[in-house]
């Protein structure tokens, strides 16, 4: 496996999360920070450091957009699980301004101290021209690397906290007390300086990594302006473009820290970002990810071959969609607790449940939504059930009774979930196809059993990696690294920029269908003029937000970046979708496919963005709390 040398010093340096000196960060035998730029060798572990704050994604306990999107849920308390409280809470509304959940600001309750991390980047950037023994272009490149590192860890407090204070320069030791109590900054003003610190630094910065075998993960070109584009993205999207809600939302001094006009112009600018990265990125070589059978892989139909193209988009790694994998986290755990049991392995967590209702986003497989399909029976979706034909073999066991929401899906239904009944490919599986199936009625392999369960009938097998592997009571995951950008998410995003700046157009539309086709779908207007109710619907800019919308939601679930998605869109019927799943504990399918309310949200627009601690207000009164907290 390749992966970034990196990784060895942040397992020398993960305990630093919780100190507040950064000489903490830095090798023991080296006493003072000039020591630590005394010598190229030195300033390079101080380069690592300022890598080591990355998020860890792949892990469920350190990433709450997997439990908070509601994509995916799990039992509360959920302690068979493993998850910390401080996260689970979050996927029931439980959040608070005492002792936030997720707390980026402060580095508390499961998450990275993201302010220590940039002032970690700031050291580095004040001290680097003190090495001696390091050549120019070297330099400059390292440079721009942690240029764009403070980039990204300021959009990561930008999309969860709105207005931040911007820290250009850390403040010397003996700054007056009043000069530390920072205000937050306008929304532009953050959306403006991380995408000019990229502009800063792009010349310096390689197109692709020479050395993979050492440096994958290291910042490039297409992964520094991957971040612009989601920053100029964010800044644009209604949350933060011509919201009303946060009419009131200033300063103490009257500044008005989120524009409530709505301002054109900042798509336009999203356009071109999205646009350059996508030509960058082109440049380097990246592409939609594709499977490419191993020679020792059994025969496979074509069927089992769209739904791995659509899996290892996410699980192969390094695979040419991947722009940025994070390697200081491996998707071990994370497997564990998406994985069912099955015939082949009786032993997983299991408790990581995929929302039945968050799977209705699904298209049917005409590729149009399944409340709009003529040819499918949305009114009666719960209440009919089919026996499976055997020409559906590769997705369903075959004359099988299942729930006609089962049937009849696209193929990323088929792909992502796991489910009563629903074919589960992997390479240990003792027959011709690698085909086993998931039995989930009560009694059978994958039943509920010690606590450890889907409690609404589906897993997100989207996580699963098909390499993994297991018999009896034990289980082996094959370890990928998390992608944190996908080259899909640019063309969606671009798509959305298009329609929101123009209206829709053939560049639009062209983007979208690159990554329908990668599911096996037909291009919008075909699909809709063939099948949807609502036949004209992709014409309109209101209509193809909405196909936009319903797209990146689909090709991105389970993922946590839907959380994010749902946000900046300002999409409170998304947010407040309850969770809900089969009655799971019955052993007939009269019985067992009884849809169950587990829990119904309520967010309001308060919930938009997450609150900062009472106690940093108090000590930092130039503060204003988020709207409603």
């Amino acid at each position: 496996m390749r992966f970034l040398k990196i990784g060895l010093w942040l397992v020398v340096i993960a305990c630093c999360y919780s100190c507040k000196k950064y000489l903490d960060i830095v090798p023991d035998n080296i006493a003072t920070l000039e020591q630590a730029f005394q010598l190229r060798a030195t300033a390079k572990k101080y380069l690592f450091t300022c890598y080591s704050w990355l998020p860890k994604l792949a892990s469920p306990a350190d990433n709450h957009t997997f439990i908070a999107s509601r994509e995916i849920a799990t039992p509360y308390p959920g302690s068979q699980s493993g998850l910390p409280d401080a996260i689970l809470q979050l996927g029931y509304d439980y959040q608070n301004v005492v002792n936030p959940g997720a707390n980026l600001w402060d580095g508390l309750n499961n998450a990275v101290p993201v302010f220590q991390a940039i002032r970690s980047c700031n050291i580095f950037l004040e001290n680097i021209d003190k090495v001696p023994d390091i050549a120019s272009y070297e330099k400059k490149q390292w440079i721009a690397e942690v240029k764009v590192l403070k980039a990204y860890y300021h959009f990561q407090l930008l999309r969860m906290y709105g207005p931040i204070p911007v820290i250009r320069k850390n403040l010397p030791v003996s700054a007056d007390v009043e000069a530390v109590k920072l205000k937050r900054e306008p929304v532009d003003s953050a959306v403006n300086y991380i995408a000019a610190l990229i502009d800063e630094s792009i010349n310096d910065l390689p197109l692709i990594i020479a050395n993979q075998r050492e440096e994958l993960g290291r910042i490039t070109r297409p992964i520094a302006l991957a971040i612009r584009a989601y920053d100029r993205m964010l800044g644009a999207s209604p949350l933060f473009n011509g919201n009303s809600d946060y009419a009131q939302f200033k300063n103490n001094d009257g500044e008005a820290l989120v524009r409530t006009d709505i301002d054109n112009e900042k798509w336009a600018v999203a356009v071109a970002a999205c646009k350059e990265a996508i030509a960058v990125c082109k440049q380097a070589g990246f592409r939609l990810h594709y499977f490419n059978k191993p020679f020792d892989l059994n025969a496979i139909g074509d069927t089992t071959k769209k739904c791995l193209d659509i899996r290892t988009a996410l699980t192969e790694e390094w695979n040419p969609e991947v722009i940025w994998a994070f390697t200081n986290a491996n998707t071990s755990d994370l497997q564990r607790q998406a994985a069912p049991r099955n015939d082949v392995y009786s032993y997983t967590i299991s408790l990581l449940a995929a929302n039945l209702n968050a799977c209705e986003i699904f298209y049917t497989k005409n590729g149009v939504p399944i409340e709009e399909d003529l040819q499918w029976d949305y009114a009666n979706r719960y209440t009919i059930i089919k026996t499976i034909p055997p020409s559906m073999r590769s997705i369903l066991k075959p004359n099988y009774t299942t729930s006609a929401f089962n049937m009849d899906r696209e193929y990323r239904f088929y792909a992502d979930l796991a489910f009563d009944g629903s074919s589960y490919f992997m390479i240990q599986r003792p027959a011709e196809d690698n085909l086993l199936y998931i039995n989930t009625m009560w009694g059978s392999s994958s039943a509920p059993s010690l606590s450890r369960y889907s409690f609404t009938g589906y897993w997100p097998k989207k996580l699963v990696s098909w390499k993994t592997s297991g018999s009896g009571n034990s289980y082996t995951p094959d370890p990928y690294i998390w992608p944190a950008f996908r080259l899909s998410a640019l063309y969606l995003m671009y798509a959305e920029a298009l329609n929101e700046a123009e209206g829709p157009s053939a560049a639009a539309y062209e983007y979208i269908d690159s990554v329908r086709a990668r599911a096996g779908l037909k291009g919008v207007v075909e699909s809709w003029a063939n099948y949807s109710r609502n036949a004209a619907k992709p014409a309109t800019k209101e209509g193809l937000r909405s196909i936009i919308q319903q797209e990146t939601m689909i090709e991105f679930i389970f993922e946590g970046e839907n959380y994010w998605n749902m946000r900046r869109w300002k999409r409170l019927d998304l947010m407040n979708r309850p969770i809900t799943g089969w009655d799971v504990l019955q052993n007939t399918p009269d019985a067992f496919y009884r849809l169950k309310t587990i829990y119904k949200p309520n967010n309001t627009y308060r919930d938009y963005l997450s609150p900062i601690r009472e106690y940093d207000l108090f000590v930092n009164p130039n503060l204003v709390q988020n709207p409603l907290w």
